[in-house]
């Protein structure tokens, strides 16, 4: 047989004549130069496989440094990161100008999140999963940021895993400060021709939308129980989402998540975003509507009321109209909610809406009932939300396939009423039961569900979003309907639809017109 050298020239020492002819040694004899030959072939595959390693980590960084020189001339920066966190020294020039020079052992989340010690933290724990293994790969570079803001610079993020087992992650960084820019200015522009179309609608509601935000965005933020605070902010949503104003919608769905999650008034620094926010917005749409100069005349009530009467004794007609002035026709209010229902309608996929609107003719105390109308977004919500069903449902429950939706003004006796009427599912009172009992409130009869209906923070909603979801809508119209003297009332059953009725008293100072008639309390 064929000996490995070593084995050959220790038996040499050892037999100088010859190994004995016996078979138990030439076994072993040969195991052990088989022994020799195993752990030579093992030193050989280490020793390649050290080189195939170290020309693999040339490779790695010759590419990292061609990538860096292809990329300082784009705008874009690059870095090569270890997968604990580590920076590579081949960054490129864009990298180091954003987030500054290297030092030691600097680690990613260290340089792109700055002061953000939260954002540092989650980048951190995101390249300890990488490096624990733990999760795939791909799961967690999915979940690591994917933008920053530095100042008054916004940054993409993009994470592309370098070999197979993976040996380290390549950072690209986009400064999309331009973009940001451009993609928020055409949404200032949407937003605005929204807001005027709407603003022309009903010219009355968005004056009043206008003060009454103005008046709520005054302090920083409001000294208000929180409970009021909260109910608040949930009318200005709903009336930005409903005169097309996304920018301060958005920014107090934000409030409204932390104050639930806090418990607490926002603090200054996230009440001035929403300050900012209205301020931009006032800023635009004043620009083209012209509403703060606007030339106007002031006239003591009293005053007016002189020069009405003094006309109406020659020509009541006429003495009529001029009265009419001082009144808020309400069909533009009814007109803008079935407009709103209708868009949100198509938005959650609800069934169309045939939309019925009776104001017989009706003008009213515009300053008096402005906050009234602000409130009254919540129940039409409610109505296309949680009532209206889409057209597949109600065809199974033997239902027309469009639904029906009325909207109401009238006069009985000394009250304004306002009716917000649907077709819908009606209310899911067992659930109002099962949501009072577990917040502590009487459910044993329909009024006390009735009542828990109007409690601030019951809503039987199964997610919170933008529409809905808190349990403050019905909350704010039972205390804007209070406030005013009057009261309000929900009659629903199951199946058959539901009716919310607001009954405000007329103040007994002024008067109140139907079409060119005078009436007086």
């Amino acid at each position: 047989m064929t000996w490995h050298p070593l084995a050959r020239r220790q038996l040499d020492e050892a037999f100088p004549e010859g190994p004995p002819a016996h078979p138990g040694l030439r076994a072993l004899l040969a195991q052990i130069s088989q022994t020799y030959t195993a752990a030579d072939h093992d030193r050989n595959e280490r020793a390649r496989l050290e080189q195939v390693v170290a020309g693999n980590t040339s490779e790695l960084e010759r590419h990292s440094r061609d990538m860096a020189m292809i990329l300082d001339n784009v705008a874009q920066g690059f870095a090569t990161v270890d997968l604990d966190g580590a920076i590579r020294s081949t960054c490129s020039q864009a990298f180091t100008r954003w987030f500054g020079e290297l030092h030691g052992d600097t680690r990613i989340w260290t340089l792109l999140a700055g002061h953000d010690p939260n954002l540092a933290a989650w980048m951190q724990l995101g390249f300890e999963s990488i490096q624990s293994e733990l999760m795939p790969t791909d799961v967690v570079i999915g979940q690591l940021p994917r933008r920053i803001d530095r100042g008054d610079r916004q940054f993409r993020i993009e994470y592309q895993p370098i070999g197979e087992p993976l040996r380290a992650i390549l950072v690209v960084v986009s400064d999309i400060t331009d973009e940001v820019a451009r993609q928020r200015a055409e949404a200032a522009q949407h937003e605005l021709l929204a807001v005027v179309d709407n603003a022309y609608r009903d010219r009355s509601g968005f004056v009043a939308f206008l003060r009454d935000t103005n008046e709520l965005v005054r302090d920083e933020p409001p000294d208000m129980p929180l409970v009021e605070l909260e109910r608040r902010l949930h009318t200005l949503k709903g009336n930005a989402a409903m005169f097309g104003v996304t920018s301060v919608a958005e920014v107090c769905h934000e409030l409204e998540n932390r104050i639930a999650d806090e418990y607490a008034a926002p603090d200054a620094a996230a009440w001035a975003v929403l300050v900012d926010t209205w301020q931009a917005f006032h800023d635009r749409v004043d620009n083209v509507l012209h509403i703060s100069q606007r030339r106007s005349i002031q006239v003591d009530w009293e005053e007016y009321q002189v020069v009405v009467s003094a006309i109406g004794d020659g020509h009541p007609a006429l003495a009529a109209q001029i009265r009419s002035w001082g009144q808020d026709p309400t069909r533009p209010h009814l007109e803008h909610f079935a407009d709103r229902a209708r868009r949100l309608a198509r938005r959650l996929g609800k069934a169309e809406l045939d939309v019925e609107i009776r104001d017989n003719d009706l003008r009213i105390d515009s300053d008096r009932f402005a906050p009234l109308w602000s409130v009254l977004i919540h129940s039409v919500r409610n109505a296309v939300d949680h009532g209206i069903e889409p057209a597949a449902a109600r065809l199974a429950r033997g239902k027309p396939p469009r639904a029906r939706l009325a909207f109401s003004t009238e006069l009985r006796g000394a009250e304004l009423v306002v009716e917000i009427r649907d077709d819908g599912s009606g209310v899911d009172w067992p659930a109002v039961a099962r949501r009072a009992q577990a917040m502590g409130l009487p459910s044993a009869t329909r009024r006390d569900l009735v009542d828990a209906l109007f409690s601030s923070g019951l809503s039987t909603a199964p997610e919170i979003t933008q529409t809905s979801g808190r349990g403050l809508g019905m909350s704010a119209l039972r205390a804007t309907c209070a406030e005013l003297g009057g009261r309000v009332d929900v009659v629903s059953e199951p199946g058959t639809g539901t009716t919310v009725r607001c009954c405000v008293p007329l103040p007994r100072s002024s008067p109140r017109t139907r079409g060119t008639s005078l009436f007086r309390v």
